[in-house]
């Protein structure tokens, strides 16, 4: 019997953010810890509304005055202060059995627009970092989603073709790069069933 892994054809690949892992709330905290150092205040019914699920440059700016650099000094600050927000994180657990289901046939990928630091201690806080033959993050990407060029990366990288590809998504604009890659897509929602 060969020593070398036989080639799997089929491939799913996940979000992260609210999708693998609910981090809204873990987010909220974050930025309102970054932003209060500013004097900004940030209510969770407005990063709910208008912020959870986006670029920080889409949100961030109005929240600051328009200030470009105020903007990416939050943001940093927002990055420095995450891990301490963590503990308001919660597992997607039933997701993650799926993934590990599908391990045995499915290259298995995390694909999302979060920073690789965040990433890197999400994974390590949830000791997920074994599940995945891939990972993504927004260092990667030249267009984010709804955008497929992520997906499409990934599709190319295992080279396995897009019928027998999976993509697991929470947000509209995941859900439309997903379909627009070409894949069967499944959208998630934190209390509803798979």
């Amino acid at each position: 019997m060969s020593t070398t892994a036989l080639k799997k054809t089929k491939l799913a690949m996940v979000d992260l953010d609210n999708t693998l892992v609910f981090t809204m709330n873990a987010n909220f905290e974050a930025y309102k810890r970054a932003l209060n150092e500013h004097g900004i205040d940030l209510t969770p019914e407005h990063y709910a509304n208008c912020c959870d699920g986006k670029s920080y440059r889409d949100f961030l700016p109005a929240l600051v005055g328009g200030s470009a650099e105020l903007t990416e000094a939050i943001h940093e600050r927002k990055i420095e202060l995450y891990a301490d927000c963590l503990k308001s994180a919660e597992l997607n657990r039933p997701l993650v059995d799926i993934l590990r289901a599908l391990k045995s046939e499915y290259y298995i990928a995390l694909v999302t627009t979060a920073t690789r630091r965040n990433v890197e201690r999400i994974l390590e806080h949830f000791s997920l970092a074994e599940l995945f033959d891939a990972v993504v993050t927004q260092e990667d990407v030249l267009h984010a989603k709804p955008d497929p060029f992520c997906y499409n990366m990934v599709i190319e990288r295992f080279g396995v073709d897009r019928s027998r590809c999976i993509i697991f998504e929470d947000s509209a604009s995941g859900v439309a790069a997903a379909l627009a890659s070409g894949c069967q897509a499944f959208c998630v929602r934190k209390g509803a069933a798979l």
